[in-house]
């Protein structure tokens, strides 16, 4: 049977069913156009269909730009010899907080404050857009990866002083902001749509309600590795719960009226399995990493080869999902769950490849964030002067990540709030391409350069 012709609205369309086996389609087209995006930054013209022609057509070629990028890093390795000389090393030094994570989380943060706000603006290219129902867009992996990138910063609770602390220094917070969120936008009079989260929800509840639960049942495992099958009896329970039990149409159900707090917030609270899921998971992947940092050649080819496994594990297992339960956010099931730890566990292979394997082989890189984690521990503090000026002088080489890692929340509300501002007085949805680009690229030096000069001046928010 010839294949069916699908326009780009079709993306955002769902089957009777629920099933959505575009979903890889889509997942191809939203992350090639955003590579186009980044290597043709300063190419969108002024004449606004000229610049819908380029981002349609450009993501085209995207392919193409890979390709460049790949070979210009093969020739890096070959012109260097940098895997004959990392044979010769030592060892390789990944460091007490491992520079992958900081880039990891960094690029995370980076990736949703331009994308809360470019959403806003009417050049913003369609197929990046949160899916309604299943699908799996550029959008659609916002709160998946945020939840991922607070499990890598997380352990497991060992005793109730732990699990007091996590859950009073964590999940309230995050609960308490989602109050305020709600509470702002009821004041102001700014809808939100009640699809994402429901009525009275939202990303901070989420976040929460994550770290809550996810903390209670990280408490339950005796050793990092028993997060794992806790983990998978989740989310197993879960998607037979959404399969098996109704959940999944009982949430998607648009005739289903919203006239009690769990049919009018019934996205935000049963995806909440899911989510503690990429938590768990996210946990173990973290503690993993970081169970001996000091590797020798085989330790560091061998842990390079699990890591490429169990990446290729999990988009093996994502595929087979989008084509029998789909993928979707607003469940957050098991297709969306096996997407969210496919994507950083593949993220951090490439970057202990290219950083810690082949260009600190090179260039050797200061692995150390010695502020953030004195920051934590309070012993700057009680430092003299002298100590706190040998600390200021100790940047790492990667300093907006840093900045990001040790204010990630601060960024993310400043970056929230900057976007409101811009929705305010700027009216985004009116605005030229160029136009766009400029607020845009305004919008990220501001929020970059608060966090960075409190980085610089070793203020530690959260």
């Amino acid at each position: 049977m010839a294949s069916e012709l699908l326009t780009p609205l079709d993306t955002f369309e769902t089957t009777k069913n629920h099933y959505d086996k575009r979903a890889l389609e889509s997942i191809e087209r939203g992350f090639t156009s955003l590579l186009s995006n980044f290597v043709l930054p300063g190419g969108v013209p002024t004449d606004r269909s000229a610049g819908r022609a380029l981002r349609h057509v450009a993501h085209e070629y995207s392919g193409l730009f890979v390709g460049i990028v790949a070979i210009a890093f093969l020739g890096l390795i070959v012109v260097t010899g940098s895997l004959s000389r990392a044979r010769s090393r030592s060892h390789f030094d990944l460091g007490k907080r491992p520079t992958v994570l900081t880039i990891v989380r960094a690029l995370t943060q980076l990736i949703t404050a331009i994308c809360i706000l470019a959403i806003d603006f009417e050049s913003f290219h369609r197929p990046y857009r949160k899916s309604r129902l299943f699908g799996a867009q550029l959008m659609d992996t916002g709160i998946g990866l945020f939840v991922v990138t607070m499990g890598l910063v997380s352990r497991r609770p060992r005793n109730c002083s732990d699990l007091r602390r996590s859950l009073l220094r964590s999940a309230l917070p995050l609960i308490l902001l989602g109050f305020a969120r709600t509470l702002a936008l009821e004041i102001i009079g700014y809808g939100q749509d009640e699809h994402e989260y429901g009525r009275h929800l939202n990303a901070f509840f989420t976040l929460g309600f994550t770290k809550l639960l996810g903390s209670l049942f990280s408490y339950l495992a005796r050793s990092d590795f028993q997060l794992v099958p806790l983990a998978l009896a989740v989310l197993i329970t879960h998607q037979l719960g959404l399969s098996v039990g109704g959940i999944s149409a009982y949430v998607m159900d648009d005739d289903l009226a919203r006239n009690s707090f769990l049919s009018a917030n019934r996205e935000g609270l049963l995806s909440l399995p899911g989510f503690v899921c990429i938590y768990l998971m996210s946990i173990y992947l973290s503690r993993w990493l970081v169970s001996k940092t000091l590797l020798s050649y085989v330790e560091m080819i061998r842990k390079l080869i699990y890591l490429g496994l169990f990446s290729l594990l999990c988009w093996g297992l994502m595929v087979g999902c989008a084509n029998a339960v789909g993928i979707s956010r607003v469940t957050c099931n098991m297709g969306y769950v096996s997407w969210m730890i496919a994507i950083p566990s593949t993220m951090v292979w490439l970057t202990m490849f290219i950083f810690d394997f082949i260009i600190s082989t090179v260039l050797p890189l200061d692995t150390t964030i010695a502020i953030a984690e004195n920051l934590e521990k309070g012993s700057l503090l009680n430092s003299s002067p002298k100590t706190v000026a040998q600390e200021k002088g100790r940047g790492g080489v990667f300093l907006i990540c840093e900045s990001l890692n040790m204010n990630g929340l601060t960024f993310f509300l400043l970056a929230n709030f900057l976007t409101g501002g811009v929705n305010i007085f700027l009216s985004p949805e009116s605005r030229s391409d160029f136009t766009s680009v400029v607020i845009l690229l305004v919008y990220m030096l501001l929020a970059t350069f608060v966090v960075f000069q409190m980085y610089m001046k070793r203020i530690r928010i959260a």
